[in-house]
């Protein structure tokens, strides 16, 4: 997709997208619209590569937290979403999205020049952010494909994998809203939690359709991380929570799956840029850290779940914490400390659910059976012995908001209600999450975090003589904010 950019901007004197002519945006969505059908992404699977759900891969351009950025270091490859191809993809408008999505390049509701200017107002934030991810997008650690194509090309697997995933979860909607705050459910790429709720004495339906929100936004995420064959990792409590209690037992239903955790911390470093952590990706330390983590992980024995712990409890002081150590080192005095990174105090292990290879090809339970060839469609050649199905990063505690940048925290629009039941005593009158049991007018919306990825300035809609734009026709000022002629930029688009 860079090179989309780069041969689009090439060909023009202004490389300012607040200015870009309308028509000339919809040449560039065509121009990225052929770039996502004829483009074939390079997966390395000697890379061991992996997909960061619930957030970080859905919106890399947005990284800059400590945790995220020192996993890469850790990982050999990373899958992300493309947020250029998707913004412009026809396929987002044929498959399910919450309201409060991001709309994309041509939302139904949307004139041409309203949706020129939202548009705008995306590129102008998303693409220098994706020009400051070069590095590691030129170097084949991160590696960009379009999502929506693939949600709406299996949206029947999606949909099985959803209701299996429901079912095992799902039982009780008031105790999984006990157990995950709203602001904790990834929902759409830009949205956790902030679900509108009606007032009322029965909460249990409307929560429900929340969290299914949660668990459809799941189900496509690791969809696209098993047909790319890469390992689903869950860097926050709920991604980790649906894994094992909604993935685990699905592939487990014929075959042996044990979850491993490797308890040496890995340490978390502070300052790393994505510059930074190309050049150093494969500096001794951390390349070998890599490959010795996934021998061990490769050899696990997976009859046992007793046994599986006693062997990686062992290879971590034989081979793994000497590497750690390695690195810490590096932070200290070496490399990483020369560069300007240095350690934070804090760290953080991984979680690995495996399985054996022999048991996606006999899948024997009968519910089952579309969501195994949903997790190994496509897969280009199986490994040898037990594969992750999928993977974790534990005790931190960072969050969604720590690790990205642009988001914006959204407090219960009921908040002030809430207190005051508190203070009358009256807990039982809000639900989990602060939806008043009292019948109301008004919809409460629960608290969330909201990724705002669209430039305000580029946003707002121009002043506009309309008696003198009447008179002018084509030739007054277009309403799409570009400072350009009607007739000039958005005349004429559909």
């Amino acid at each position: 997709m860079l090179d989309v950019i780069d041969n689009y901007l090439a060909t023009r004197e202004d490389t300012d997208f607040s200015t870009v002519p309308g028509r000339d945006i919809e040449a560039f969505g065509e121009r990225v619209r052929e770039f996502a059908v004829s483009h074939t992404p390079t997966i390395q699977q000697d890379a061991h590569p992996i997909y960061l759900g619930g957030w970080p891969s859905a919106n890399f351009a947005l990284l800059g937290g400590d945790l995220i950025f020192s996993s890469l270091l850790y990982s050999g490859q990373v899958l992300v979403r493309d947020p250029i191809a998707d913004w412009f993809s026809g396929e987002q408008y044929r498959i399910e999205h919450m309201i409060a999505a991001r709309r994309g390049y041509r939302p139904p509701d949307d004139d041409a020049e309203t949706r020129t200017r939202r548009t705008r107002a995306f590129l102008c934030t998303v693409i220098p952010a994706l020009v400051r991810m070069r590095p590691l997008i030129e170097a084949g650690i991160i590696v960009p494909v379009a999502s929506e194509p693939l949600y709406f090309e299996r949206r029947a697997a999606i949909d099985q994998l959803r209701r299996e995933i429901r079912a095992r979860v799902l039982q009780d909607p008031l105790h999984y809203a006990s157990r995950f705050g709203a602001a904790e459910i990834a929902a759409e790429d830009n949205v956790r939690g902030y679900f509108a709720l009606a007032p009322g004495a029965n909460h249990g339906p409307g929560i429900e359709r929340a969290i299914d929100h949660g668990i459809r936004y799941f189900s496509r995420e690791y969809t696209l991380a098993n047909a790319y064959g890469v390992t689903y990792s869950a860097p926050f409590d709920h991604e980790r929570f649906l894994c094992r209690e909604g993935i685990t037992p699905i592939v487990g239903s014929s075959t042996r799956v044990v979850e491993s955790v490797l308890r040496s911390g890995l340490p978390i470093f502070h300052g790393l840029s994505p510059r930074l952590i190309r050049d150093i990706h494969d500096d001794d330390s951390f390349a070998e850290f890599r490959s010795t983590l996934h021998e061990v992980y490769q050899a696990t024995p997976v009859e046992d779940a007793t046994q599986a712990e006693a062997y990686l409890r062992d290879q971590e002081n034989a081979l793994l914490r000497p590497l750690i150590a390695e690195a810490e080192r590096g932070a200290s005095e070496g490399l990483l400390n020369r560069l300007g990174a240095s350690l934070t105090g804090n760290k953080y292990g991984i979680a690995a659910a495996l399985a054996a290879d022999v048991v996606f090809g006999t899948v024997g339970a009968a519910t089952a059976l579309t969501v195994a060839g949903t997790f190994l469609d496509d897969l280009p050649g199986r490994r040898k012995g037990p594969q992750r199905i999928w993977s974790s990063l534990v005790a931190h505690d960072r969050t969604a908001a720590n690790e990205l940048d642009g988001v914006t925290r959204m407090p219960a629009s009921n908040a002030g209600r809430d207190k005051a039941a508190a203070a009358e005593g009256d807990a039982a009158t809000v639900s989990p999450w602060g939806v008043p049991s009292q019948e109301a007018m008004s919809i409460s919306v629960t608290a969330g975090e909201l990724i705002w990825d669209a430039d305000p300035r580029t946003l707002v809609e121009p002043e506009i003589d309309e008696q003198a734009r009447s008179r002018l026709g084509v030739y007054g000022p277009c309403r799409c904010g570009s400072g350009r002629k009607n007739r000039f930029c958005c005349a004429g688009l559909q």
